[in-house]
């Protein structure tokens, strides 16, 4: 059975991966101090701790399908609740917003017909409708890749802007004592770019730059 394996690595975990780590466990048993809150999507092959290198207790992290935030107050709920926790009470300096390559989400705002039989996901997806509408102008003069591509980036982009209508995140940035971050991950060259709002682009980051 599939779920074998996961308890296999459960416990590989409390064997051998625990006993190493045991005084990092034993602190954050009591608190927890997250540099950044992650926002990124439910994809299975996005490991947000994997691909920072970040330790238990360093990323407070937000999985949702298409990475998507939705403005306040459309959609009070997880996601928004999350956002306020993080900002107000755990009072994270950073929010990253991460997107990424080949996502299922965008192929649903760009083909809403094939998720018709999803009442719930094709709710959800009108969230990410205005990253379509920001650059449809643009489709004629790229081919399907590129666009796939503009329309990923720009729904990070979309989602910046929505975390600004949170009330927790406007005060602190207000404040200037947070700062917003938007990510895309390329899953194939394990590389990552990052928005650069004064250029209106993305940038490579790491090992690419």
């Amino acid at each position: 059975m599939p779920v074998d394996r996961i308890l296999q690595g459960l416990k590989q975990f409390q064997k051998k991966v625990f006993p190493k780590q045991r005084e990092l466990f034993h602190q954050l048993a009591h608190q927890q101090r997250p540099v950044a809150l992650f926002i990124t999507c439910a994809d299975s092959r996005i490991d947000p701790c994997l691909l920072t290198q970040t330790k238990p207790g360093e990323l407070f992290i937000c999985r949702v399908i298409g990475n998507i935030v939705p403005r306040y107050p459309e959609t009070i709920g997880g996601v928004s609740a999350t956002i306020e926790y993080a900002v107000s009470v755990l009072g994270v300096p950073d929010i990253i917003v991460c997107g990424h390559t080949d996502c299922g989400v965008m192929q649903g705002v760009l083909h809403p017909e094939s998720l018709n039989s999803l009442a719930n996901v094709s709710a959800w997806l009108r969230h990410a409708q205005p990253a379509r509408e920001a650059i449809e102008n643009s489709k004629g003069r790229l081919n399907d890749a590129e666009f796939f591509m503009a329309l990923t980036e720009r729904n990070v982009v979309e989602q910046l802007h929505n975390l600004q209508t949170h009330p927790s995140v406007a005060a602190r940035l207000e404040q200037k004592s947070l700062k917003l971050h938007g990510w895309v991950y390329h899953i194939a060259r394990g590389a990552v770019t990052s928005y650069d709002s004064g250029l209106g682009r993305f940038l490579p980051v790491g090992d690419d730059e």
